[in-house]
């Protein structure tokens, strides 16, 4: 605010051709000269401006500015420096010792020599970066830039990097978005140096052709085993959907193809995703619902897979296409569905059976007659189809009947329910038969309750189910494995839920228990129980599990200690499973420790029980400042893995070094300092 003295005179100029302000303590005007003296102040539709001193030329429309210059430039651009001239009517200026920055940019500039205007900043002699102003930590230096002030683009010719007052890198050029804008360019590389494949290099290659559509080309290679690329389409077609088309292929060295013994030696495949909520659904009205989703692949081996940068390690042969589309109202659901199998340990899949296409319709649960008896409906028709075994057809037809009602003023609630069940399939390239069926009943019965009570110094709430299932009349028969049925057996089982709450209302305890009994064979099936324990705002303690009465076993134990507050946040877990899948037991535990606002300290360690050794541990830093970031870490890791020439157990230990210059960019450096492949040999 201007200062106003008892004897001064303000002077007020308004040069409305170019809708300027200029304010002063002292104001001289020699023709078309405006010299403006002590405390200037100028407005305009774009600028306000501070200085020591002001000439203004009403002719050509260009103000000097001198001593202390202070420009703010809409609402996020603001700028000092020793000496200013502005063109006004077109926004172009020049500078001298000019510090310049933008709140939406985040950094800022600072050079000897600066021009200036609507699309472009240019610097001479000049330092960027995003830290503090005062002794920034990571500084560019460079002999001339640009800033492209319509896409935030900087292009910096003979950039040095300056971590303080140390330069530690150089390049001739160097260009980086300073937004979240989408830009063509290099993204970040990773690399590695191990014994079996020596140096890996995978650089990204960013290429944006318009708003909706964009790819990613990224080769590699890697020294002891072959080159590669990968490429990665996305695009959006419609307002309503989206999708990316992956492909790529890598090719094997000839020495490495013979000593690991692979099937292929150039592994390659394509996919497709795309989902899309809109195709007929905006002809229709608005109570509908729709969807499309397509997960397809194809590949001639799983090492397509291992070797992308997606870091596969599924253990599973059997990849899966799918095709998924359904069409729904308040009362009505209508699907279509295709599945298709690649078993990548075999070398045909003239056996594999596949399943496309499917249909499905569903009527949603609706009253019959009066509110108690409801009822739904569903029908599936599914085709099955392989080159070289049977395959069939089977249509499949569902009806349950449901009568509710309650008891006791509503506290014990009773359903019966009928379900009415029918299957017909044709069979082909079967001798022995061509067609069968199944016809069925079943009763099942619930009752159940939910309860609530307040005590003295808690509160809880249970829900309780009892459930009787009876298989009724059946006729026909299904003999392949491979058809979508359900043979289910008399049971009896129960459930509770229940939750314990203190007087403060946080909760402390909840529990859930559920247990089938077999009545033909008089015997318990499975025990499920899941119990947690609040022991309060930072402790909690988790079990899950599993018994199976007819194993004589638990065959699923899953338990989780976990402790949290402000800075340390520490889990220990327990992981067993036994069952059709196979067997496997760990304990992990992982620890993140943050010392201070800069340091965060973390660490773990999964440990295989079976064949009593880590499966993974890791330790390692994070450092942490407002403008830039680094993580050092150390991991030992051993996976499983399925490759084109058999499950191998891959052994991989290194540091990984990971910074970051925000907004440039980080790179990920990974030194394997050992790894090592090995047939993987049972427990």
């Amino acid at each position: 605010m201007l200062r106003k003295l008892a004897l001064s005179v303000i002077a007020c100029a308004s040069i409305y051709a170019a809708e300027v302000d200029i304010y002063a303590l002292d104001v001289k005007k020699e023709g078309a000269i405006l010299k403006a003296e002590s405390e200037v102040l100028v407005f305009s539709d774009l600028y306000m401006i501070t200085a020591n001193k002001a000439i203004y030329n009403e002719e050509t429309k260009v103000i000097e500015l001198f001593g202390d210059v202070n420009i703010l430039r809409g609402k996020n651009e603001r700028s000092h420096s020793e000496y200013a001239k502005i063109k006004l009517d077109s926004n172009e200026a020049s500078f001298e010792e000019f510090f310049f920055a933008n709140s939406d940019v985040e950094v800022w500039f600072k050079s000897k020599n600066s021009y200036l205007d609507n699309h472009y900043f240019d610097g001479k002699n000049s330092v960027v970066s995003s830290c503090n102003v005062e002794d920034p930590d990571w500084k560019i230096k460079f002999s001339e830039g640009r800033l492209n002030r319509e896409n935030n683009f900087v292009h910096l010719y003979n950039a040095r990097l300056y971590i303080k007052n140390i330069p530690v890198f150089y390049l001739p050029y160097l260009g980086f978005s300073i937004d979240t804008n989408r830009r063509s360019g290099l993204l970040v590389p990773r690399m590695s140096v191990n014994s079996s494949e020596g140096l890996f290099y995978e650089q990204p290659i960013y290429f944006v052709f318009d708003s909706n559509w964009d790819l990613e080309f990224t080769p590699q290679v890697r020294t002891n085993r072959g080159f590669g690329a990968y490429t990665t389409l996305r695009f959006l077609d419609s307002p309503h959907s989206m999708g990316e088309i992956n492909f790529g292929a890598f090719r094997e060295n000839s020495s490495y193809f013979r000593d690991e013994n692979l099937e292929n030696q150039t592994h390659m495949g394509i996919e497709l995703k795309y989902s899309r909520n809109d195709l007929v659904r905006s002809l229709l009205s608005d109570e509908f619902q729709e969807g499309l989703w397509i997960d397809a692949i194809y590949l001639n081996d799983v090492d397509y897979l291992n070797l992308g940068r997606r870091d596969f390690r599924d253990m599973t042969s059997l990849v899966t296409s799918k095709i998924n589309y359904y069409l729904a109202d308040d009362s009505n659901y209508y699907g279509m569905y295709a599945k298709y199998y690649i078993d990548t340990s075999k070398t045909s899949n003239s056996d594999t059976l596949q399943e496309f296409p499917s249909f499905q319709y569903h009527r949603f649960l609706d009253t019959l007659f009066s509110e108690h008896l409801q009822y739904s409906f569903d029908a599936s028709f599914h085709n099955y189809y392989r080159k070289i075994g049977t395959y069939s057809t089977q249509l499949n037809l569902e009806l349950p009947l449901s009568y509710h009602t309650s008891f006791f003023d509503d506290y014990l609630q009773l359903t019966f329910t009928e379900y009415l069940y029918a299957s017909f399939v044709n069979y082909s390239n079967n001798p022995e038969i061509d067609n069968e069926h199944l016809y069925r009943n079943s009763h099942e019965l619930t009752l159940y309750t939910e309860l609530s009570k307040p005590y003295e110094n808690f509160y809880h709430t249970v829900f309780l189910e009892l459930n009787y299932y009876l298989p009724g009349s059946t006729s026909g028969k299904i003999t392949e494995n491979y058809l979508d049925y359900e043979d289910k057996e008399e049971q009896t089982s129960f459930r509770i839920v229940q939750y314990f709450y203190n007087a403060q209302g946080q909760k402390k305890l909840k529990h859930r228990l559920g247990l089938n009994y077999y009545n033909d064979r008089d015997r318990l099936g499975s025990v499920d129980n899941i119990l947690t324990y609040y022991f309060n705002e930072n402790i909690s303690l988790n079990n899950e599990s599993r018994y199976s009465q007819i194993q004589g076993r638990f065959d699923k134990v899953l338990s989780q200690l976990e402790f949290s507050t402000q800075n340390l946040n520490w889990t220990f877990s327990h992981a067993y499973r036994n069952d059709i899948d196979g067997k496997y037991s760990f304990i992990g535990t992982r620890a993140d420790y943050i010392y201070n606002y800069n340091y965060k300290i973390f660490s773990g360690i999964w440990f295989d029980t079976q064949r009593a050794h880590p499966n993974m541990w890791e330790v390692g830093y994070t450092y942490q400042r407002k403008c830039w970031n680094y993580s050092l870490m150390y991991r030992e890791r051993i996976d499983p893995q399925l490759t084109s020439g058999g499950i191998k157990a891959k052994t991989q230990s290194g540091f990984y070094f990971v910074f970051n210059f925000y907004p440039l960019g980080g790179v990920k450096y990974d030194l394997s300092l050992d790894e090592a492949e090995n047939k993987l040999a049972n427990p």
